[in-house]
This record gives C-alpha cells, structure tokens and sequence, in this order.
C-alpha cells in the first residue's frame, strides 16, 4: 500500500507525543481544577474554548490549502513566503474580533479579563501553526510532535509555578500565552535555520488568490467549530459557571483523548492527497483499512470510558465535580464520532470535495444550534452533551454518503461477532479489577482488548506483516546509528 510505513511512522511519532502530552495535561488539569474549583475552572475553559472558536478566522483555509498542493509539489512550499505575513494580518483582525465581540455578547468584566490574556496566547499559536503546516506538507510529522510537547512542557511549568507560588488564577491564564509565545520564537528560529525567512512583503493579489482558494476550506472550518463548540457558547450564557464547570471538565477529558484521531488526521491528510494524485485505487485500499480501525478503537475506548469514567473524575478532579460523570459518558460517543467525521473529512478534501463537506458542515451547523436551545433548556449540560451526540450521527452518516457517490464506499465487513467477543471481554476484566485499583483496571482491561485482535482475527495477514516490517526498518535504523 503506497505510503503505508509512513502513515505508520508518522502517526506513531504524533501519539507518542500527544502520549506525554496528555499525561502532562491530565495532571496540569487536576492541580488547576482542585486550586479553583468549579465556578472559576468553567470560566478559564470557557475562555480557552471561545478564543479557540475564532481562531479559524485567522485560517481562511490557507493551511489546509498549502498543505494539500505542497503535499504534491514541493516546489510550492515557497508559498509560505506569502502565507506567513498574511497570516500575522489575520491574526490581528481575529484577536480584535474576539474583543469586539466580547462587549457585543456582554460578557461579565470577569470573563473578559480572562479573554483577554488569552488573546495573546492566540496571536502567537496563529504564528506558530503557520510555521508548522510546512513540515506537516512534508509529512515531516516528529518536527510537529516536538514542538507540541514543547508548548505543553512551557505551559505546564507555568501553571504548576503559578499555583504553587501563590500567583493563582492569572497566573494559570498566563500560561496559555507563555507557551505560545515560546513555542513560537522556537518555531520562528528552526524555521529560519532550516529555510531562511525571506523579506516580508505585502502581495496584495496573492493574498487575495489564496483566499478565494482557500475559501472552501475555511467555510467548512468555520461551521465544524461553529457546530462543534456552540454548545459551549451557549451554556454560558444559559447555566450557571459553576454548572459549565461540569461541563467542560468531561468535554476535557474527552478532548484529551483527541490525540488520537488527530495525530492519525495530522498524518493522513497529506498522505491522502499523495495517494489520490499517484494512485486512487491504493487510496481506496487505505480508506477501507482506516475505516476497520477506526470501529475497533472507538468501541474500546468508548466502552472503556463508561466502565471507569467515574473514577476517574473523582480521581483527578475530586468529589466536587463527580456531576460531571454522567456527561462524560456521553460524550465519549461524540469523540468516536467525531474520529470518523475527522478521517472522512480528510478523504474529502484530498478528492477535491471540499464543497461538499462543506455544505454538510452548514446542515450540522444549524442542527447542533436547534438541538442545543431545546435539549439546554430541557437538561441542562447532559442535554448539551446529547445534542453533540446527535449532531455527529448526522455528520458521519451525511459524509459516508457524500464519499459512496465519490465512488468510496462504506468498507467495512461484518466482524460484529467478533467485536462483541473483545468488548466482553474487556469488560469482564474491567469490572474484575475496578475494586482493587483503578490504574490496573485500565491497564489491564487495555492490554486485553488490544492483544485480542490477533487471535480472533480482528487484525489481518497484511497488517501483520506491515508492523513487522516497520519494526525491522525502524530496528535496522537503530543498528546503523549505532555503528556510525
């Protein structure tokens, strides 16, 4: 299968990574959430969440659009050259964008503080993943992975000082714009040492081509985060903080589990984009492996998540946010959703189906809204998790259609038997070992899932002898560093 070892190679370099990132990131969340407590951890999420939304304001679909051509012809990597200046342009646009917008929403003067702070963190992850999508075209993915644990390593140092020397609340919304701003000087040097940085102009026209181009991609970014987070949007101004605390302390747990589908998104793009130009019928093949992966990872981790949600929030969290279990466990279906909704979305866009998965992000857009002022009103924060449920089943069926009239049909063969056979077993082993301690509960009922593919044929020849081949190359790559 063309580019098969570097989708391998690639993705396991970004979940090693998003690996230590994610253990920083739970223990940086518990020391944040039992400082502050509910009430003031929805205030600090809700910040990050909205300065997130309109990040994509920054994009137009530029990146996507540089990486998807330089991808193919790395003579277009030179893009970046014009990319980078208007980028630093629409960065400012999109940072007084979330001011203004601020006083328009009315938000308490508490919540635009935080907002604030934030938007310097914002200015500078604009720059910074910018830089990024040139060794993301390249396939060059262990670049990204190390500057993501960069970012998290400066963050988390921030945090833990903030709180253990006593600076407290804005100093743990610093960090989000100290990490940035270092990770970016980082980026900005490599850059410069690697490629040069050529002298910054204003090209009016090619701004404006790159635009227009990349606009398709913007749109269908701008309504995915619109769908995505509105519920965020709108809790905050229909539950209480402390209630939205809640919230987003499961959202947060499930959207530390995003390592995986976009470290495995992160890495396929580009490589879809490959394969479609050199091969669609290898492109076809990948999709239909992809797709068989994609059931098994998702129901485990899904299954995984409802035995021992509760614990664990009560773990890392403690006592006080054991109201946020229940929406946990439905959330994590959005997660596994969301990681076919992420993969067929990369398919699209490499087979120039952008406006498709556009039109499809809009219908999500506008159901995610309707379902979330009904269900908000009804249920609260569990009505809000509900809704995202919802909203992805519509995502991911819409998508699997729009990809079998692109000639890309659902691959996936009845093993349901089988599946049934591993999730059992998972499960027994869970619930066996919960009562004694919780980690090997996990450990061990992970361990078991995984090493059952193999035996009840879950995992085939080919896969087989494709790991075994990167672990020979990877192997004789050790070897002949160790001799030189």
């Amino acid at each position: 299968m063309i580019g098969a070892r570097t989708i391998l190679t690639n993705t396991l370099f970004l979940m090693g990574a998003s690996v230590f990132n994610i253990g920083v990131s739970i223990l940086t969340t518990a020391l944040i959430a039992r400082a502050i407590g509910p009430e003031l951890y929805g205030r600090y999420t809700f910040g990050l969440t909205y300065v997130l939304v309109f990040s994509v304001f920054s994009n137009f679909g530029i990146e996507s659009l540089f990486i998807r051509e330089a991808s193919r012809e790395k003579a277009k990597r030179a893009l970046i050259n014009d990319i980078f200046p208007l980028k630093i342009v629409l960065s400012v646009m999109t940072v007084g964008l979330v001011l203004v917008s601020l006083y328009v929403l009315d938000y308490p003067h508490e919540t635009v503080e935080v907002v604030r702070l934030l938007c310097i963190g914002l200015f500078f992850q604009i720059l910074y993943e910018c830089l990024m999508s040139v060794s993301k075209a390249l396939e060059e993915m262990y670049v990204v992975a190390l500057f993501s644990v960069v970012f998290r390593v400066v963050s988390a140092a921030a945090i833990i000082a903030s709180i253990t020397s006593g600076i407290g609340f804005i100093g743990i919304v610093s960090a989000f714009a100290l990490g940035n701003a270092v990770t970016f000087l980082v980026a900005l040097w490599v850059h410069a040492r690697r490629w040069g940085l050529k002298p910054m102009g204003v090209r009016i026209n090619m701004w404006v081509s790159l635009i227009c181009q990349g606009y398709p991609f913007f749109l269908s970014a701008l309504v995915t985060m619109l769908y995505a987070k509105i519920n965020v949007l709108m809790l905050s101004k229909m539950v209480p903080e402390t209630n939205l605390g809640y919230f987003m302390a499961a959202a947060n747990l499930v959207e530390n589990l995003f390592f995986i589908p976009t470290a495995f998104n992160t890495t396929i793009f580009p490589a879809f984009s490959r394969m479609y130009g050199a091969s669609p019928e290898a492109l076809r093949q990948s999709y239909g492996k992809i797709v068989r992966y994609l059931v098994i990872i998702t129901l485990g981790v899904s299954v995984g998540t409802m035995l021992v949600g509760e614990e664990v929030i009560r773990l890392l969290y403690g006592e006080e946010f054991s109201p946020a279990a229940p929406v946990l466990s439905i959330l994590i279906l959005y997660w596994a959703l969301a990681f076919f909704s992420n993969i067929f979305s990369s398919l699209l866009f490499s087979i120039h189906q952008e406006r498709a998965q556009a039109r499809i992000m809009m219908i999500a857009a506008g159901l995610s809204i309707v379902l979330n002022a009904i269900l908000i009103m009804h249920s609260g924060v569990s009505g809000a998790a509900f809704a995202a449920v919802v909203t992805e089943v519509a995502v991911v069926a819409l998508m699997a259609a729009a990809l079998w009239k692109a000639s890309f049909p659902w691959p996936m063969r009845a093993k349901f038997v089988k599946l049934v056979i591993n999730v059992v077993a998972m499960v027994i082993i869970v619930q066996m070992l919960l009562p004694v301690n919780l980690i090997l509960a996990i450990i061990a009922g992970a361990g078991a899932y995984l090493l059952l593919l193999f035996p009840i044929g879950l995992v085939d020849e080919d896969d087989k002898v494709l790991v075994y081949s990167w672990i020979q190359k990877r192997f004789a790559q050790i070897r002949s560093y160790d001799v030189s």
